[in-house]
């Protein structure tokens, strides 16, 4: 193919001619198939047995004297009570019922009962319309000193021995 180029300066007038070649590649392609092996593709589907570790609260209540067990376990999300053993002892009867509906128990000790009290003040309906609560005091001195915690922290108080 022949291409005419034309250049134009003012100090020449006169027309030039430059003749470029044009070079071209040609690439030969063989299209013969060689086979040089096989493959298989494949899904596996794999069952794995993994262990998520699941965090739960609970609220276990242990009786320390005379003898160390575990009294009860509360499940705080589930509010479930499992192992329930509360001593049966000679108590006296409270005159205030509200309903024929009510729960008591007699622990060993003061921090027992309060874990069991925040435990039920945890549930989100807990139901409860009044709650006494009775203690026997080894000493006079120690009845009088509970006796005025009592009539600063309680709405109303049961008819209390002086």
């Amino acid at each position: 193919m022949t291409e005419y180029l034309t250049s134009e300066t003012p100090n020449h007038t006169h027309d030039e001619e430059k003749l470029i070649r044009l070079l071209e590649e040609r690439l030969t392609i063989n299209h013969n198939k060689q086979k040089i092996g096989e493959v298989i593709v494949r899904k596996v589907i794999e069952t794995q047995m993994i262990q998520v570790p699941v965090r739960r609260e609970k609220l276990i209540i242990e009786q320390i004297t005379p003898k160390h067990k575990q009294l009860a376990e509360i499940d705080l999300k589930g509010g479930e009570i499992s192992g329930v053993e509360l001593q049966e002892r000679d108590r006296p009867e409270l005159t205030v019922q509200v309903s024929g509906l009510s729960v008591n128990g007699c622990f060993a000790s003061p921090k027992i009962a309060s874990l069991l009290l925040n435990a039920i003040a945890l549930e989100q309906n807990h139901g409860c319309q009044q709650i006494c609560i009775s203690i026997a005091v080894e000493t006079e001195a120690q009845q009088k000193k509970y006796q005025e915690w009592f009539n600063r922290c309680s709405q109303e108080s049961p008819s209390s021995e002086k």
